[in-house]
């Protein structure tokens, strides 16, 4: 029985040493627009176009820095004309200063892949599935990076 309880604590530190790790590396792996921006709100755009429309909407992202260092990403979509207003909620990791992941976590009850105007995205949101990014390119104001599943690539702009 004092091998299994040795076990256990030897366990239980090798599971909080990796906690650290992946706080500490999260806390020191974020894009450039975060540096002195606490929750920093950014923005993107797009036009979906399908067989008999076209679909053009705003993204925005507020990055809201939680506790033990992690981030979760608050999502607003709206159409241009405004007639349509969906919300999202992910998880976000930054695992160094390329590569960073997003988990849905919770979406509008209403909002459905049909109304998602990025169709793999709109796969997702019915099979949710850790999605991992890597970042092209970086400034103060701009970031641009490409999904690892689907290769698109997008670009977000700071809030100011």
């Amino acid at each position: 029985m004092k091998i299994i309880n040795k076990f256990l604590v030897g366990y239980a530190i090798c599971a909080s040493v990796v906690l650290v790790g992946i706080l500490f590396r999260n806390h020191l792996s974020h894009p450039l627009f975060m540096v002195g921006n606490h929750d920093p709100i950014v923005y993107g755009h797009g036009t979906k176009f399908s067989e008999h429309s076209v679909y053009r909407y705003r993204k925005l992202h507020t990055i809201e820095h939680g506790v033990l260092g992690l981030y979760q990403m608050k999502t607003t979509i709206m159409s241009i004309d405004e007639q349509k207003t969906f919300k999202k909620t992910y998880d976000v990791h930054f695992w160094d200063d390329e590569v960073f992941s997003i988990k849905l976590t919770s979406k509008d009850k209403d909002f459905t892949g049909e109304d998602e105007p990025d169709y793999s995205e709109a796969h997702i949101l019915e099979y949710p599935q850790e999605q991992f990014f890597q970042i092209i390119f970086q400034d103060r104001e701009l970031m641009c990076y490409s999904s690892l599943l689907t290769n698109s690539v997008k670009c977000i702009k700071l809030f100011t």
